[in-house]
């Protein structure tokens, strides 16, 4: 009779012929500066891996593993190496969103295939980049499994300052700034986790490839950060047959630079299999809902937000159908509505478009999807915001990606609110264009002050959440009455937080009467090349992105007016009108002459919680 037990599945090395040896297995980025060693030698059997970075230990010895309920699947003691495989991967890819749509996945993969005394194989894959490691386990079981829990961490030599947000459902609490380990330890953190080190290099921990698997989170035991499950969630995971683990990684950098043009997420995800994408197009939309959460239920209010699109060169608009007739729960009225075709050839007609809204409870089987993808497509409505995921469980994962398959089916692109934070899925389901998963400028509308939306926040997301994939934060809310950032601010944020549905949230006075709008019609929100031009997690944040040959160059500030210089990423000199803040109020947006040059820095004054924004065409540099 076969034992059912739990076991510690910690790695373990036990061929003789290891012990004996003097060398470390040893995995280089192509470009040589970061080294990842498995330690064969006086460690008592047991495999460790660290992570060098120009000479200095980053990582050190660190232990894997996983937690079975089968004995015979268990990876304890007395595992044996049976061989190792190493294999340069070089490939290249396109995304329809994102911070930089041509992507070069480059890296030297190090497989490790282990035997436990059952005859049972796992292969340990490393995969070393230039700007960053990644690790997962690879079983060879024949039947279901039950996974309880891993043993995969990060073993830290030394930590400075830690940014993180504490864990939720939907991944929308703070982040927060830690200079000492001790005040986070054992507190359930949502990923990513930005890491400074005692040597002062910068590292964003998070996991990528996570499918029919729970999310997990991270925890910190001392230096120690390692992988966990929620404890709503906790009890065994049944996975199929030959199970492949999540991608566990680590963006790693000398400079901040490589951490917020770092595409490492996207790269561990699978290539996708959808052959036609032309129909996934992203966009900037308007959001009737943020200024009035009656707009939905009244069509020649939706039409005013058409209008806006229209006239402000935006592709899309927010048409959250299944709110007609409540303001703020999903319902059913909508299917009897026979105006919203009306709506819809009302905006196509323009060249805008309505992607819609509704309840992930409404989607969770089949016939349900069946029934709403057909109607929107009879509609013409061309995407769905699905909100209340509200999970990291396995069953929950696991729906979400049937859902995204079946809105391919039926041509329909997908953003996800009230949801965890994505790990990859835009390079294999690129109908998914982006995720809320991030305290938005939606929190004007109800909370003030350091609960709601801060400078400060703004000032830490490109540095972690926006680091992961697009981000609908819904910005540019000139209109808010709370709001602490300044008007320039607002307006860099369009450029600062990348998104493939950039919903820009205020009512459309403010946008055809601001003196942005010139700048607003022309904004873009799928990028060919991102460059972090300078800045400090929670302090200020410069960045500018290109699109065929424009620049958009912008910055956000929190705290104290300061001067910044910066590279910019052009040649020759030009003038160019750079919409800023005129005094210290939050309400002097302006545009300013500037003379602009790739010879020398461009020097500017971002005002207390204020921001610039400037376009380049590159064919105008002289």
């Amino acid at each position: 009779m076969k034992r059912r037990l739990i076991f510690v599945a910690v790695i373990f090395f036990s061929l003789l012929s290891f012990e004996k040896s003097d060398k470390n297995l040893v995995c280089t980025s192509p470009d040589g500066a970061i080294k990842l060693l498995v330690e064969t030698k006086n460690l008592a059997g047991k495999a460790c891996f660290s992570i060098v970075f120009n000479h200095d230990t980053i990582v050190k010895a660190t232990s894997l593993g996983i937690i079975v309920d089968d004995d015979q699947y268990s990876f304890a003691s007395g595992l044996s190496l049976q061989n190792t495989e190493k294999k340069v991967i070089d490939e290249v890819y396109e995304m329809k969103t994102g911070k930089q749509l041509k992507r070069i996945n480059h890296c030297n993969e190090l497989l490790l295939r282990l035997k436990n005394p059952s005859e049972n194989m796992v292969n340990l894959v490393f995969r070393v980049y230039d700007d960053g490691v990644a690790y997962r386990y690879e079983l060879n079981n024949n039947q279901k499994i039950g996974i309880k829990k891993e043993y995969s961490e990060f073993h830290f030599n030394g930590i400075s300052k830690i940014w993180a947000s504490n864990y939720s459902k939907f991944d929308e609490q703070p982040f927060q700034k830690w200079r000492s380990v001790p005040e986070i330890v054992n507190t359930n953190l949502s990923f990513p986790v930005l890491v400074n080190t005692s040597s002062n290099y910068w590292v964003l921990v998070s996991e990528a490839n996570v499918s029919n698997y729970p999310l997990s989170v991270g925890k910190f035991d001392g230096n120690h950060l390692y992988y966990t499950f929620p404890s709503a969630i906790e009890g065994i995971n049944t996975v199929e047959q030959n199970y492949i683990s999540p991608w566990r990684l680590m963006i790693l950098g000398k400079d901040l630079n490589t951490i917020v043009e770092s595409c490492l997420i996207d790269h561990l995800a699978p290539p996708t299999k959808i052959k036609d994408l032309s129909w996934v197009v992203p966009g900037i939309t308007s959001f009737p809902w943020w200024g009035d959460n009656l707009a939905n239920s009244n069509p020649e209010s939706i039409k005013k937000y058409i209008d806006l699109s229209a006239a402000m060169n935006w592709r899309y608009v927010e048409f959250d159908i299944a709110l007609i007739g409540s303001p703020s729960l999903s319902v059913e009225k909508w299917k009897s509505v026979n105006w919203i075709k009306d709506v819809t050839d009302y905006g196509k007609q323009k060249g805008v478009y309505c992607y819609g809204w509704d309840d992930f409870k409404n989607l969770n089987s089949p016939d349900k999807r069946k029934d709403i993808f057909q109607r929107y497509n009879d509609l013409g409505i061309v995407g769905i915001k699905v909100d209340f995921v509200d999970s990291y469980t396995q069953q929950t994962r696991s729906a979400v990606e049937e859902l995204i398959r079946d809105a391919a089916q039926y041509r329909l692109m997908v953003s996800f609110h009230g949801a965890p934070s994505p790990r990859g899925f835009a390079r294999q389901y690129p109908n998914v264009v982006t995720f809320e998963a991030v305290r938005g400028a939606e929190y004007y509308l109800t909370v003030n002050g350091e609960k709601g939306v801060t400078p400060q926040h703004n000032c830490t997301l490109p540095f972690t959440r926006n680091v992961l994939g697009s981000m609908d934060y819904t910005p540019v809310a000139f209109s808010s009455k709370i709001r602490q950032t300044t008007m320039a601010h607002e307006l860099a944020l369009s450029v600062i937080f990348e998104s493939g549905w950039q919903v820009m949230c205020d009512v459309p006075e403010s946008y055809l009467n601001s003196v942005a709008k010139p700048f607003l019609s022309q904004l873009q929100t799928a990028w060919d090349e991102t460059k972090f031009l300078d800045g400090y997690p929670g302090e200020y944040c410069c960045l500018a992105r290109r699109k065929g040959n424009t620049w958009f160059i912008a910055g956000i500030n929190s705290g104290d007016a300061r001067i910044v210089s910066l590279k910019l990423p052009i040649s020759g000199s030009c003038s160019v009108q750079v919409y800023n803040d005129l005094d210290n109020g939050l309400n002097s947006l302006g545009s300013t002459e500037y003379s602009i040059s790739g010879e020398k820095p461009f020097e500017i004054t971002i005002q207390e919680n204020g921001g610039f924004a400037m376009i380049v065409e590159i064919s105008k540099t002289l």
